[in-house]
């Protein structure tokens, strides 16, 4: 026991701050109905500010912590109560990827601002405030810590029970409409929320920060450890979201005594807190989950179509010119190579999303897995190269079914949440195992393309083969799309509930397209391996599968099914390379930005008829009426449904 009372105490200082953390997520969760994944870039922005105040221009510390906490955690809840009443009835997935791109804005502006890990001294006291049995002391700065965490969630308790702002935010959650009608303005209770909020984010950044140095992904990905937090308070109980924060630090701690020091289980303290929430949520009841806010994500919107003769036309144009390539773009050919294999999973991607309705933040895993299972088959193993390729599809989508199974009775923000968790877990633990990566830290190989004795080792002929399958693959899922199986994907992201009572099997739907989609990504990271050489677990962490996302949405807000993937391949890959001026870090903001942007103008959300009638002189009211627009799915208007 004395061996464990240090990680004890560690633990017990940590998971307060993962409480405190939790503590405002769930208030603004329960108040908007949107889950806020930049609320560690928040905690990242807030300890940032702090530093430049307390540690470069010397302020006391506790004027810089009231800068960082009292001021901006308030100016940081209104600017994102501004975007989530901006986001009222979209659906789910966009309103993720709103916050995502807040994520990635931050996240970009931060490095791009401070550059990468910085040292973040403590500057509480950290004199031994007394000693347990065994010897193990207690400072005072985990003493402030765990007060402080408490403390809080006593105030907010009380505050929600006894104030009448705080009965007042209870209530906005139940019946917003009947609270309007008590003279209290509903949108200013959730500015109110989303102050208090994004406050305790930014007090969680300020306390987490000495114990991980100024890192903008480090302090977001910790924060990032109260979503088990969360979801041990099923989203809407404050004690029991504390207490889950309590309970997630201190087996993170313990995880880290037992096996800390045993690749590659090291890295499983890390995935503690979602092992905890993948767990909280496979055992709860869907009904006890609250409802997030949303309308069911429905299929691809399609706009006007163009005539058949102008879309074979553009497709053979656009065919022509990536044959033609290798003898226009010199020594970029290698980035076309690798915007090609991201095309195929942007399009598998899509397939699962914009298609099917799901959600998955799990996508680079899965690439991942394409590709050390291609290394090992055919680098390693000696394999065919055809034999390889199909057999990273093949394993992936053994994965894909997996990560399935979870998705047979969540959905939306929680089946988000579950795949975040299950990238997490392939990211720290299952790529550092010997099936995959290892402890490999040259990275994995690939075999370049071979058929018989044609062997494909120059840059120009690695691209046609490549490009060869990138086209077998559009086809296949174009294919897939229009046939049967894609009708029910668009009828299960349109109505699930209508897809069962039909006598359709739903959980086989699901499953279908998950290891569908987990195949075309497993194809795309073998051709990834092939056109870059070698690969390392970076290339496949999670905020790679939040980047895939947000720039699918940026361009599937303006472009089709095959269109929108050929688009976020050349965003994400290609573009960069001929603005060597943008950086990484300026990218990260560009794509959070375009992002935010994206989901505010989807599905309507700007009413862009009344603003042009409003510019003309008409009435505000005549041209909201004549610019309503509701749009039918493509299942729905077949039933004759409005």
């Amino acid at each position: 026991m004395s061996e464990l009372l240090p990680f004890l105490v560690l633990g017990i200082a940590t998971g307060s701050l993962y409480g405190l953390a939790g503590l405002g997520l769930v208030l603004t969760y329960r108040t908007s109905g949107i889950f806020n994944f930049a609320h560690g870039a928040l905690a990242a922005a807030a300890a940032y500010l702090f530093y430049t105040l307390h540690f470069q221009r010397h302020w006391p510390w506790p004027l810089a912590g009231f800068v960082a906490v009292a001021l901006f955690g308030p100016l940081a809840g209104v600017v994102m109560e501004r975007l989530a009443r901006g986001l009222v009835g979209a659906k789910q997935e966009t309103t993720i990827v709103a916050t995502i791109g807040i994520l990635l804005l931050v996240q970009g502006f931060l490095y791009w601002r401070y550059g990468y890990q910085r040292t973040f001294p403590e500057f509480l006291p950290e004199r031994t405030a007394f000693t347990v049995s065994g010897g193990v002391t207690v400072t005072w700065d985990q003493v402030i810590k765990v007060g402080v965490g408490v403390a809080s969630l006593v105030a907010l308790v009380a505050f929600l029970r006894r104030t009448r702002l705080g009965v007042a935010m209870r209530a906005v959650v139940a019946s917003p409409d009947l609270l309007g009608l008590t003279g209290t303005s509903p949108a200013r209770v959730r500015v109110a929320a989303w102050m208090i909020g994004c406050s305790f984010a930014s007090l969680s950044g300020v306390l987490i920060a000495p114990i991980v140095s100024l890192d903008a992904f480090l302090l977001s990905a910790l924060v990032v450890q109260a979503f088990g937090a969360v979801a041990v308070g099923r989203f809407t109980s404050l004690p029991m979201t504390y207490l889950g924060g309590l309970g997630v630090g201190v087996l993170a701690a313990l995880a880290q005594k037992q096996f800390g020091a045993h690749p590659p289980l090291n890295g499983l303290p890390t995935v503690v807190p979602f092992l905890v929430l993948i767990a909280v949520l496979l055992v709860t009841p869907a009904r006890r989950l609250p409802r997030g806010a949303g309308g069911a994500q429905g299929t691809l919107t399609v706009g006007r179509r163009l005539p058949r003769q102008v879309t074979a036309a553009g497709a053979v144009a656009v065919g022509g010119l990536l044959l033609a390539v290798p003898h226009l773009v010199g020594p970029r050919l290698p980035v076309y190579s690798t915007g090609l294999a991201l095309a195929i999973l942007f399009l598998s991607l899509s397939l699962l999303t914009r298609v099917s309705g799901q959600i998955s933040l799990a996508h680079a895993a899965f690439a991942g897995v394409g590709a050390a299972t291609f290394s090992h088959l055919s680098a390693t193993g000696g394999a065919p190269w055809l034999v390889g390729l199909l057999g990273a599809g093949l394993v992936t989508a053994a994965i894909g079914a997996l990560l399935a199974l979870p998705a047979m009775r969540l959905s939306g923000i929680y089946l988000a949440l579950a795949t975040l968790g299950f990238g997490l877990l392939m990211d720290n633990v299952v790529f550092q195992t010997g099936l995959f990566f290892g402890q490999n830290t040259e990275g994995l190989r690939g075999a370049a393309p071979e058929f018989g004795p044609i062997h494909a080792s120059s840059s120009s002929a690695v691209y046609y083969v490549v490009l060869a399958a990138a086209a077998v693959c559009a086809a296949l899922m174009v294919g897939l799309r229009r046939a049967r199986l894609g009708r029910f994907l668009r009828a299960m992201a349109d109505s699930p509930t209508a897809l069962t009572t039909m006598g359709l099997g739903l959980n086989v739907t699901r499953l279908l397209v998950f290891s569908v989609s987990a195949f075309f990504a497993g194809i795309a990271g073998a051709l990834y391996l092939v056109q870059v050489g070698d690969v390392t677990p970076i290339s496949f962490n999670f905020t790679t599968s939040l980047m895939y996302l947000a720039v699918l949405t940026v361009a599937g807000a303006v472009a089709g099914f095959v269109s929108s993937a050929l688009l976020a391949a050349g965003l994400l890959v290609v573009l960069p390379s001929y603005l060597t001026s943008i950086t990484l870090e300026k990218q990260s903001i560009l794509f959070g930005a375009v992002a935010v942007a994206a989901a505010l103008v989807a599905d309507g959300r700007v009413d862009w008829a009344a603003l042009a009638a409003r510019g003309r002189g008409r009435p505000a009211a005549a041209a909201a009426g004549s610019a309503v627009r509701h749009r039918r799915s493509p299942s729905a208007a077949r039933a004759g449904q409005p």
